[in-house]
């Protein structure tokens, strides 16, 4: 019998027609079905399709309009704050004599006293505008920025010696419990509340504002607030303060000063009593212990007593002293912040009971542009900013789905969305491109021209749905200081007139893009500064309106810390910001005069003239960019606001100021483009005592003016564990990480310079392990990772150093231009603090440590030691900034891998298997969508589907009933459930996807090798060969790609982070590249290629133990 096999029959070879249709065929299918995926989520995202006009009830169409139509109470308007006879005493129904019941046990161990000896005898009687209110619950509410965590100095305090009322006037004594004013407005006398407290317990005197007016002020050689405050001057003169006794205080004036009450009333008025002298006479240069100062200088890593000072004055000082309803009491690196009640708050209402009625306000940091859509779904208690007009529609069908009311407020500013044309545009010596375009901002007929080009009714009906009308920024008609003129000046959109005005000022001559040329023939190129806060949106629409008459204008956004340093160095051209209650110009007019910081058409000239420079002062004349010439417009406007400020009598004032309104008509000083909407004010249903109307503006500092400490909520959510820690950081502070006092800090949970020498360090451990175990392949790459990290320092430090500018250069800018002997030390810390006097290559050893080695002090540590440098914007430590940031994120990383792997091993299995099967093909389509979908727009797809469908918030980590809870329960535990799944699916959907095909492609690739083949020609069961062999191989690319994971997480995640508002790395990073402030990204983009590093080395070591041909080979080839 022959050994040779039969011959089989051969199989019949489909023809090439079916083939090819076959292909085809598939083809089509899978275009189908992505055309049917596509038109599916177009259907589901589709906008309401209106077939016809639904006409609403009338009572519904006029509902909506009243709410809209604010209207003051100017005959008889609310006041809050009661006039009481304190001399009463005990038997009166105000006396105080109930709490909070968070404050109960503490009063009943003997940790605090009885109520009365808390408040004084002579407390603030204020009444909420619904009447007496309960105790208990927490004010949640978002913030767009670390930035908005000093708002709770002002507008969620009102601390000052009076109040603005709901809607303006009347001024009622606050702090003060009352004042008189002499005839001639020179003379202002203010008694303090007697037994009243700060926030740790010690007594509240005339002490405090001595100290204010003779060491914040007043200190030749210490001089922190700059001048004495505009308001303590008349006619270039200071007034005085005096003590009578320690409650009462006179403020004497040389000449009558009638806008005093006004001025005080406003947020500069806080300062002059935040100034505890028992705490603060410790850490002042002039006053301070110089052992202590010392010892503080090396904590806080600060350059002099001065810094020192500055720092611990800082609203985000635990330690400090507070008179405000709230106060921070625990120090956190990450938010939410938390602000408790402060138990010796002076207030109470009719009924004794003291105020205020919530226990604690939590503040969130969110992205300014994902605010309105959480506040949309009910997520905050009360949301008073970042809910603009343009999401109206949306707050408004939400409300009563959501549980909030919309309430509308009278807004003091006259236009939310203001041109400031810098007049005073910096002029660098040797740029004619700078020279010129400060001759031509300077030009009238160039700022009528743009004003006549924008095309408002279109932005308004854009941007603003509908609402408003054309107007540039002006006292609207209900304020006093009414002016039609400067409201309807050169509104008209008219390019014709805009085309010729530019043509009379010799802007004929145009490039080959059809954009004007400066009257040399050069070209013109103007920049629109605008805070990353702002609409960057209407700001486009301008600067489209102004190229079609030929001005070339390019939209810049700024984080708004660079914004502020731009603005204040004289470099911007054109800036967009708000206007500034304009409902009565005389408290601050710097729209139409530069009297104020923030006078942005004409800084330079503001600082003329508050170190009067009308009266011809040393520090004037010293100024570099001076004061107006006598001719100007500007000029004459100062000098007729000399005399407001002394009129007796509103008409008096309404006639200078007409004036004044007129040169800004004809001059333009800004552009406007409509009149002001309502403040829009998000209250809970569950929310009581917050008025239906107001006055709303930052003057105002609204919403205190309305009686923040009167709101209360109808059912508190605060757990056990929440009332608990409240009633701990009320008994005890948790200072800053740093021992400035000598007294012991505990450390943080997360010590992020510990994370970082652990990386170092164990690198160098875990080699000297291996280099023990003889492998060379390990050795080998731990050699290769000394001259990596090195180059890859010298590179991160090359790129933070080679941009032309950045956060540090336009503050040294900024303070070169005030002129001050104060400023010259500042801009000489800032040098010695950051070493810019030193080379590149001696800045670059500081940075790395190298000096440490050397000295053993603290102050030369750098990354080697773990220390990564200082932020350029708030001089605070990174490593502090960054907090829990790089725990959690690493954590959200470390949960993604897992995710990641735990979904592409067995899909890409499964399709290299089952290659071209269904089930293949399904997964494959998925897999090219994962990686085509941006994150972010997956996330808030997500957030949409989960809030419409389940109802669930799911951005950051934990609800707003969870965010302020310390312990963990059941309901905590199921909550960051909800919310942690989120960004680790949208994370981890384009690894994934990528990883499915890899492993895919790797494995299809084992499977067709001949060892297979033989294998189950041997009888080898397929699905242990499967694993034992084939699988094992096609892990190394997995294995291989750790290296890059933690810094692609990182820095992929960061747009997710902050589309979910998580507390992450990725958001801080992308601030710190928005904000030029570059030694912090650059130590920031070192930790992760350290990630990076560590991860290979990692990969390395797992290949050693996956791959046998690895670890028999040593690695060699």
């Amino acid at each position: 019998m022959s050994s040779r096999e039969p011959n089989l029959p051969a199989l019949p070879r489909p023809s090439p027609l079916i083939h090819v249709l076959a292909v085809a065929a598939k083809l089509f299918a899978t275009a189908a079905f992505l055309l049917a995926f596509i038109v599916f989520w177009a259907w589901f995202f589709r906008p309401p399709q209106i077939h016809e006009v639904r006409e609403l009830p009338p009572e519904v169409v006029a509902e909506a309009e009243e709410r809209r139509a604010t209207r003051l109470e100017v005959d008889d308007p609310p006041v809050l704050h009661r006039t009481v006879d304190y001399r009463e005493g005990p038997a009166a129904a105000w006396w105080p004599r109930r709490q909070s019941p968070l404050l109960d046990p503490l009063v009943a161990e003997g940790s605090l006293p009885p109520v009365a000896e808390r408040t004084g005898p002579e407390p603030a009687v204020i009444e909420g505008i619904d009447g007496v209110g309960e105790y208990g619950g927490t004010w949640f509410q978002a913030i767009g920025s670390e930035f908005d965590f000093t708002r709770i100095r002002d507008t969620l305090s009102g601390g000052a010696l009076v109040r603005w009322s709901p809607h303006g006037p009347p001024i009622v004594p606050h702090i003060a419990r009352d004042f008189e004013v002499s005839d001639d407005h020179r003379v202002y006398t203010f008694h303090l509340r007697r037994g009243m407290r700060w926030s740790d317990g010690h007594p509240f005197t005339a002490d405090d504002l001595l100290f204010w007016w003779e060491y914040d002020v007043l200190q030749p050689d210490f001089d922190l607030a700059g001048d004495p405050p505009n308001f303590m001057k008349t006619r270039g003169e200071y007034g005085t303060v005096e003590k009578i006794d320690d409650h009462t205080v006179r403020f004497s004036f040389p000449h009558p000063n009638a806008a005093f009450l006004d001025r005080i009333a406003t947020s500069s008025g806080i300062d002059m009593v935040n100034t505890p002298a028992h705490y603060l006479r410790r850490y002042h240069p002039v006053t301070g212990d110089p052992d202590e100062l010392r010892r503080a200088m090396r904590a806080l890593q600060l350059p002099n007593p001065r810094s020192v000072y500055a720092r611990i004055k800082n609203p985000n000082n635990p330690e400090h002293p507070r008179l405000w309803p709230w106060v921070y009491r625990t120090h956190k690196a990450t938010p939410p912040y938390a602000f408790v009640r402060n138990p010796y708050y002076f207030a109470v209402d009719p009924e004794g009971n003291q105020l205020p009625y919530m226990d604690r306000v939590l503040k969130d940091v969110k992205s300014a542009r994902m605010i309105a859509g959480h506040a949309a779904g009910g997520a905050y208690t009360i949301q008073p900013t970042y809910v603009g007009f343009n999401n109206y529609t949306l707050f408004m069908t939400q409300g009563p789905i959501y549980g909030y009311q919309v309430y509308h407020w009278y807004n003091a500013n006259a236009s939310d969305y203001l041109i400031n044309v810098n007049v005073n545009r910096r002029v660098t010596p040797g740029d004619r491109e700078s020279r010129n375009k400060a001759d031509l901002l300077n030009e009238r007929r160039f700022r009528q021209a743009l004003s006549l080009a924008i095309n408002r009714r279109a932005i308004i009906e854009t941007e603003f749905s509908g609402l408003g009308r054309p107007a540039q920024a002006a006292p609207r008609a209900e304020s006093p200081y009414h002016h039609p003129e400067l409201e309807e000046s050169f509104i008209r959109f008219d390019p014709a007139r805009a085309n010729q005005l530019l043509d009379d000022l010799g802007l004929t001559e145009r490039d080959l893009d059809g954009y004007r040329l400066f009257a040399d023939g050069a070209r013109m190129h103007f920049f629109i500064s605008v805070a990353a806060f702002f609409s960057a949106e209407v700001a486009q629409l301008i600067a489209d309106d102004w190229r079609a008459v030929g001005v070339r204008a390019t939209v810049r956004e700024r984080a708004r810390q660079l914004f502020y340093a731009e603005l204040e160095g004289l470099q911007h051209d054109f800036s967009i910001w708000g206007s500034n209650d304009e409902f009565n110009p005389v408290v601050q007019p710097r729209l139409f005069v530069p009297v104020a910081w923030d006078s942005d058409f004409a800084r330079g000239w503001s600082r003329w003239y508050n170190a009067d420079g009308l009266y011809g002062s040393e520090r004037a004349a010293r100024l570099p960019f001076g004061g107006p010439p006598p001719e100007h417009p500007l000029y004459e406007t100062m000098l007729i606001y000399e005399q407001v400020k002394e009129a007796p009598t509103l008409e008096e004032r309404i006639e200078l100021m007409d004036r004044i309104l007129a040169i800004a008509a004809e001059n333009l000083w800004t552009i406007s483009i409509a009149t002001s909407l309502p403040t829009l004010f998000i209250v809970s249903d569950e929310v009581r005592n917050v008025p239906a109307t107001a006055l709303s503006g930052w003057n105002y500092i609204t919403p205190s003016n309305t009686g923040i400490e009167t709101y209360w909520l109808t059912e508190s959510r605060d757990s056990p564990g929440a009332i608990a820690a409240m009633r701990q950081e009320i008994l005890e502070v948790t200072p800053w990480p740093h021992d400035v006092t000598g007294t012991a800090v505990p450390r943080s949970r997360f010590d992020l310079a510990w994370l970082v020498r652990f990386l170092i360090y164990g690198s160098l451990v875990a080699g000297l392990a291996l280099l023990a175990l003889r492998h060379p392949f390990v050795l080998q790459r731990l050699v290769i990772m000394v001259p990596t990290l090195l180059i890859i320092s010298i590179v991160s430090f090359v790129i933070i150093q080679l941009p032309p500018g950045d956060f540090l250069s336009y503050r040294i800018v900024q303070l070169q231009e005030s002129g001050s002997e104060m400023a010259e030390a500042e801009i000489q810390e800032l040098r010695d603090l950051f070493h810019l006097e030193d080379g590149a290559f001696r800045q670059y050893l500081r940075w790395m440590g190298m000096d440490w080695f050397l000295t053993y002090d603290k102050a030369d540590r750098g990354l080697l030691q773990g220390y990564l440098g200082r932020s350029m914007d708030s001089l605070e430590s990174v490593n502090i900034i960054m907090g829990d940031r790089l725990l959690l994120t690493i954590l959200l990383s470390a949960a993604t891998i897992i995710f990641t792997w735990m979904m592409a091993l067995p899909i890409g299995i499964y399709s290299a298997v089952r290659q071209y099967s269904i089930g293949d093909y399904i997964f494959s389509l998925i897999g090219f969508l994962g990686m085509s979908i941006p994150g972010f727009l997956l996330a808030i797809v997500m957030m949409y589907l989960s809030l419409k469908y389940f109802n669930l918030n799911i951005s950051g980590l934990f609800s707003p009933e969870y965010a302020g809870q310390p312990e963990w329960t059941w309901g905590k535990f199921v909550d960051l459930l909800q919310h942690l799944w989120l960004p680790v699916v949208i994370i981890g959907v384009s690894g994934t996807a990528g990883m499915i095909r890899v492993m895919r492609g790797n494995l299809l690739d084992e499977l067709k090798k001949p060892y297979v083949t033989t294998a189950l020609a041997k009888g080898v069961r397929p699905i242990r060969l499967l694993f034992k062999y084939p699988v094992r191989i096609a892990l190394n690319p997995f294995i291989s790609g750790i290296g890059g994971i933690f810094p692609e997480l990182i820095g992929g995640g960061a747009i997710v982070s902050l589309v979910l508002s998580l507390p992450t790395i990725g958001p801080l990073l992308l601030d710190a590249l928005m904000m030029e402030d570059l030694y912090m990204a650059g130590s920031m983009l070192m930790v992760l290629s350290l990630l990076g590093v560590m991860g290979t080395l990692v990969s390395d070591l797992l290949l050693l133990a996956l791959d046998p041909r690895i670890r028999m080979e040593g690695g060699t080839r």
